[in-house]
């Protein structure tokens, strides 16, 4: 953070220490005035948000947040300035720090203890415990460690986890049941405590940087609009210095990235120096998924040339000219019970173009309720149903299979049995064929279709097969089922 050190009372309005702050300008001057810090309140990167925006929200947005942002972009520093907010302006409020180690988490800790010292000695009660404070007011805050015992039983208002890409999945999930809101009726203030009591609504907030490809942090940011959680993304050009009029960007080495951006946008606090000896330290790929914040490496992905901007589209590539270029109908079906049966629709040409307009995806239920939900969805009757071929095996309880239940629905299927390597081969064409433009497409409502052609992934980059999840590799299969059960005529890339 900038520090402003020498901003005295004569220079700014006097915010009193216990008052709660109504406004952003209100929060960003009580931060400058008792902590003497500036923290930059405008991105610079269009698409961003600002290192203020996440300690406004956090002080008054009653919903989980999730901070991406880079490597020294100052997110344990936040993070301990938005617990001494939440000791100080809302009294009888229960926070605990938990980091991906605990090394982690008393680096928070540590920024936390010199701002109490500094504005709140005073108000510090019971004794001096090295990882556990109280304050008057009935607030608290300690120190968790990553461990079950440390997070199950817990009973807090606002969780605050540090580089939660480093957590136990494990850990990470106890943790969501440890939050609980607490009302003003319920918080009993001492008879010399003047502020004002306030319901606090219990959140959970993860911060970190997004390093790991298909790990947790990923996976938090792509459920976050689920969870009804706030993401707030920074980079390092949304926390840099203001870059000097002399130095000239033609040959700096940021300016690929910065595009002269520091010299009318950035007011942060990281030097300029610092990120050019770092970005001539690190890989391209470190430095674009630690310090850009841009997606983290793909290598171990099986469709790596997928690209939501590209292949998500909510009209199919061949617009008005659908009717004459004979279009038809076909699905895509993996089954399962335990876990999910998936059947994709698709349109598609006798030139090998595809629209996937449609997705249902449904476990726990028997194959004769599938038919009928599929029946009833509004899309023409299917030319035929590419199936898994496993599907032909009988159930031992009713004596019969699903691709026979089908074909008594009224339904063509079709099991063609085909190596998963030249499937795959056949959608890795249709994503990016070496002349050309794609062939294949998705209808953005497909959201289980669309997260797995980006997690589908290999365990390993130099594994032969992908990994089985059981989250990702439905949804890839039943497209590769409709892929390689197109027969007839040839195509640009397959049967039609």
């Amino acid at each position: 953070m900038t520090n402003s050190s020498a901003i005295t009372p004569s220079t700014l309005e006097l915010p009193d220490l216990l008052t709660p702050c109504r406004t952003p300008a209100a929060l960003h001057n009580w931060i400058r005035y008792h902590l003497g810090l500036s923290i930059p309140t405008k991105s610079v990167c269009p698409d961003h948000k600002a290192p203020f925006d996440y300690l406004w929200a956090a002080y008054r947005e009653p919903r989980d947040l999730v901070v991406w942002a880079p490597r020294g972009g100052g997110k344990t520093t936040l993070g301990a300035i938005a617990t001494l907010l939440d000791l100080l302006h809302k009294p009888g409020c229960s926070i605990r720090i938990l980091g991906g180690s605990l090394e982690q988490s008393l680096r928070m800790w540590e920024q936390l203890n010199p701002m109490i010292y500094k504005v709140a000695q005073d108000l510090l009660a019971g004794k001096d415990r090295a990882r556990h404070l109280t304050l008057k007011n009935g607030s608290t805050a300690a120190v968790l460690t990553q461990s079950q015992r440390a997070v199950r039983g817990l009973r807090v208002q606002k969780l605050r986890c540090d580089e939660v890409e480093l957590f136990k999945p494990d850990i990470w999930e106890a943790a969501q049941l440890t939050t609980r809101s607490k009302s003003a009726s319920e918080i009993t203030l001492p008879d010399d405590c003047t502020q004002e009591k306030q319901d606090i609504p219990a959140t959970i907030e993860a911060l970190s940087t997004l390093h790991e490809p298909f790990g947790l942090m990923q996976e938090i940011i792509t459920s976050a609009e689920q969870r009804r959680a706030t993401v707030i993304k920074w980079c390092l050009l949304d926390v840099l210095e203001h870059c000097p009029p002399e130095r000239e960007c033609v040959a700096c080495a940021l300016h690929p990235e910065c595009q002269g951006r520091a010299k009318t946008h950035a007011a942060g606090f990281f030097k300029i120096e610092d990120a050019l000896t770092m970005k001539h330290r690190v890989s391209k790929q470190s430095w674009e998924s630690e310090m850009l914040c841009l997606r983290p490496s793909r290598k171990a992905a099986v469709f790596a040339e997928f690209n939501p901007d590209v292949h998500v589209r909510v009209t199919p590539p061949w617009g008005d000219a659908w009717p004459a270029r004979d279009g038809a109908w076909g699905c895509g079906i993996d089954f399962g019970f335990a876990n999910p049966f998936v059947c994709l629709w698709v349109q598609f040409d006798r030139l090998g173009y595809c629209f996937v307009v449609d997705e249902y995806v449904q476990s726990t239920r028997i194959m004769e309720s599938h038919i009928i939900e599929m029946k009833s969805r509004p899309w023409p009757l299917p030319r035929f149903l590419g199936v898994d071929p496993s599907g032909k095996q009988c159930n031992g309880q009713t004596a019969t299979s699903h691709v026979r239940l089908l074909r008594e629905a009224g339904h063509e299927v079709r099991e063609r049995h085909f190596g998963i390597h030249d499937g795959l081969e056949i959608m890795h064409a249709a994503l990016a064929p070496a002349i050309g433009e794609p062939t294949l497409y998705i209808h953005p409502r497909c959201h289980t279709l669309i997260r797995s052609m980006i997690n589908y992934r290999y365990a390993h980059p130099r594994d032969e097969n992908p990994l089985k999840d059981g989250v990702n590799d439905h949804a890839a299969d039943a497209l590769r089922y409709f892929l390689t059960n197109r027969t007839g005529g040839e195509t640009k890339h397959g049967c039609y």
